[in-house]
């Protein structure tokens, strides 16, 4: 199987967080000859809005030119807004959306680009987000009702995956941001734990399955977050990570727990293509 051959598809809720969250591994796959797609859940609407509506679209488009992935794909869902905002009661908003209907749209998704790998959120969204806990029930029952060619079938031949990870931020690198932060006089957007028992969030380290080392696609991963202006804003601390020497050691790797692998791979995986360069196409891929 030539690297042209496989597909990384990458679930995420808005604009930017393909970047934030994936932007190394995306670089890096896309470079290496791998279809590189991305879902984008909502538009962003309701996130940090500086110019027209359209301009998380735009700098979406552009965030992921740089990374070398295909074009946008939108799951068509109006932003929710963070936890407990008036955005999440909306009837139009991705938290809000029937799911049977927004697992249909992610199913037809998969089986059109019929990726061996998919990445999407943990059970917490990473950081508590409805849309991101949203995308992570959406995903994780889409890429199952995929491969079952009597669920969707107006969505497409079955296709099962070979790989499923969620985005991981463990605890030890979560406490260890706060601590670098605090002795910068910066304020963490994780609060100020530094000890990693304490945090009632992130992955434990035990279950983080895959670390990539992104530091050779860093200046295309900081690129990519700078052109969302829209959601981030210029003066966010996350522009303030790509811009200053703490982005090697922030961005500088990318964490991930692996759900399920139907190819052989170790317990901590530096390569979330680890079994599928030199594997043939499985008959498993479609379902019956």
């Amino acid at each position: 199987m030539g690297m042209g051959d496989l597909c990384l598809l990458c679930v995420h809720a808005h604009p930017d967080d393909e970047a934030l969250f994936t932007g190394g591994v995306l670089a890096r796959y896309a470079g290496e000859g791998v279809r590189a797609s991305v879902v984008t859940c909502t538009g962003g609407e309701r996130g940090r809005l500086v110019g027209p509506g359209t301009q998380r679209l735009d700098e979406l488009r552009d965030s992921l030119g740089i990374l070398g992935c295909e074009p946008p794909r939108l799951l068509g869902y109006l932003d929710s807004g963070t936890r407990g905002a008036p955005g999440n009661d909306d009837p139009a908003s991705f938290w809000r959306a029937p799911f049977d209907q927004a697992v249909g749209r992610m199913v037809a998704h998969i089986r059109e680009l019929r990726p061996d790998v998919v990445v999407t959120y943990d059970a917490y969204g990473v950081y508590g987000h409805p849309d991101h806990i949203q995308a992570h029930r959406v995903a994780r029952a889409a890429v199952e009702a995929a491969e079952v060619a009597a669920l969707y079938p107006e969505a497409g031949p079955a296709w099962r995956p070979r790989k499923l990870y969620e985005t991981a931020i463990h605890k030890s690198a979560i406490a260890g941001l706060n601590l670098m932060l605090a002795a910068r006089g910066i304020p963490s957007p994780f609060g100020d734990i530094i000890d990693p028992e304490r945090l009632p969030f992130g992955t434990p380290d035990h279950r983080v399955g895959a670390v990539v080392d992104v530091r050779p696609w860093l200046d295309r991963k900081r690129a990519a977050i700078r052109v969302h202006v829209g959601g981030l804003g210029p003066d966010s601390l996350l522009m303030e990570l790509a811009e200053q020497g703490l982005a090697e050691r922030a961005l500088g790797q990318e964490w991930f727990a692996r759900v399920r692998a139907d190819v052989e791979t170790p317990a901590r995986e530096d390569d979330l293509l680890t079994g599928l360069r030199e594997s043939p196409v499985q008959g498993c891929h479609s379902g019956g």
